[in-house]
């Protein structure tokens, strides 16, 4: 079926509905339907006409930014009813001229479009979980040209789900992945169900051949009850509701090979020993219950719902602090300094444009020092480039009412000058 036709169907079904709280299994037939289609959508390079639905790109500022390509995912805010609707691609385009080099439009919804050493790597939605997390999906690996040429998905977790957080390939070929676990609970000591479902949090470390050779299972180190109490959380969720206590949403490795694990509903990140499995250390801001930092010069004594924490190469910590549990929600980006013996987190550097984005967002330092911010839910802004001295070397919108999960920094110097 040519996919001019395709979207002449799928134009009668909202993006809303990717969104909402799925409460039916006609709605997730639906995207399972769309996500069947998918291969229809082939890649296009360099178009010289974009369609329609093509969300415009607006440079605001460009000031010699670091060079080359911006590779983002688009998605239109379901709870806007005011504003323009668009479809759904992963794109790259060039930071010096906005110009788009290359998309794939995605049926459902798109995640995580990055550059790896040979191609790309995306994900696509394929079922929707329940209040906010468990979304189940499969994540892509490309060619230069964007031609699947391997598909990764969580197996031999029961009831589990490929979530689309976070995808790292690993220097071994293995990839790290995140999944979303079912289980029955009773949490009548909380208020809750006696047969409350939750989502515990799982990583899955998985070879090309799709072999589990490391998983960690949060419900063996993790406390339901240690939850924040923010707008996200619901201990008294009724089945089929469920109960997403952690939402794990970043992954990274510390020098010394052992991981970091961010679980924004708890408002903390943690490092994992990657021999046992235990939990070595809790960071969290004052919202966290398990906190052993202290904050040092922060304003706001640490981060609130936090998204792609990353640990640098001297290992400070650089993640996007959406700040959605502070006094004043404003959402930042932020990098602290660890010092793991005396148990500080010290603002070595942050950055705000007076933007709140509730969820979503990302950070990536660049090369030369500069910092790349994805500003989530906030369009104007979508992207800013930032020097170490807070100058803003780069800026683009989107329409408003777009969303955009993260923006990678792709291949640089290859097509700006």
């Amino acid at each position: 079926m040519p996919e001019i036709v395709l979207n002449e169907v799928i134009i009668f079904l909202p993006v809303l509905l990717l969104f909402i709280n799925a409460k039916s299994s006609l709605l997730n037939f639906l995207v399972r339907i769309l996500s069947l289609l998918q291969p229809f959508s082939q890649p296009v390079l360099n178009a010289d006409k974009l369609p329609q639905k093509f969300p415009p790109i607006k440079i605001v500022k460009r000031d010699s930014p670091y060079p080359g390509t911006l590779l983002f995912t688009n998605a239109t805010n379901p709870f806007r009813q005011d504003i323009k609707s668009y479809k759904s691609f992963i794109a790259e385009i060039d930071k010096y001229s906005g110009k788009v080099l290359r998309y794939r439009h995605i049926f459902t919804k798109g995640y995580l479009f990055q550059p790896q050493s040979t191609g790309y790597s995306y994900a696509i939605l394929e079922k929707i979980g329940v209040n906010g997390g468990g979304h189940d999906g499969t994540h892509y690996f490309t060619d230069e040209n964007l031609n699947i040429i391997n598909a990764f998905k969580v197996i031999g977790v029961a009831n589990g789900t490929t979530d689309m957080h976070e995808f790292l390939y690993l220097d071994n070929g293995n990839v790290l992945m995140l999944s979303y676990r079912t289980r029955k609970v009773d949490l009548t000591i909380a208020g809750g169900h006696p047969d409350a479902l939750v989502y515990d949090p799982i990583v899955v470390e998985q070879t090309p051949k799709g072999e589990n050779v490391w998983l960690w299972d949060g419900k063996n180190y993790l406390n339901i009850l240690d939850t924040t109490n923010g707008p996200d959380v619901h201990l008294d969720a009724i089945p089929p509701s469920r109960v997403d206590y952690a939402h794990p949403n970043a992954l990274s490795f510390f020098p010394d090979g052992n991981l970091l694990l961010s679980l924004k509903h708890m408002d903390c990140v943690v490092k994992i020993d990657r021999q046992t499995g235990n939990i070595i250390w809790i960071l969290g801001g004052v919202n966290c219950k398990n906190n052993e930092f202290t904050f040092l010069n922060d304003p706001n004594k640490g981060f609130s719902h936090q998204h792609n924490v990353r640990v640098l190469p001297n290992g400070n910590l650089l993640l996007f602090d959406n700040g959605t549990l502070h006094t004043r929600p404003e959402s930042r980006a932020v990098e602290y300094e660890i010092d793991e013996k005396n148990k500080t987190a010290r603002l070595r550097w942050s950055y705000s444009n007076s933007q709140f984005t509730p969820a979503q967002g990302s950070v990536e330092r660049l090369p030369n020092g500069n910092t790349l911010i994805g500003w989530g839910f906030a369009t104007h802004p979508f992207v800013s480039e930032v020097t170490l001295e807070g100058k803003v070397v780069l800026e683009m919108n989107l329409p408003e009412g777009q969303i955009v999960y993260r923006v990678y920094q792709g291949f640089n110097g290859i097509y700006s000058n």
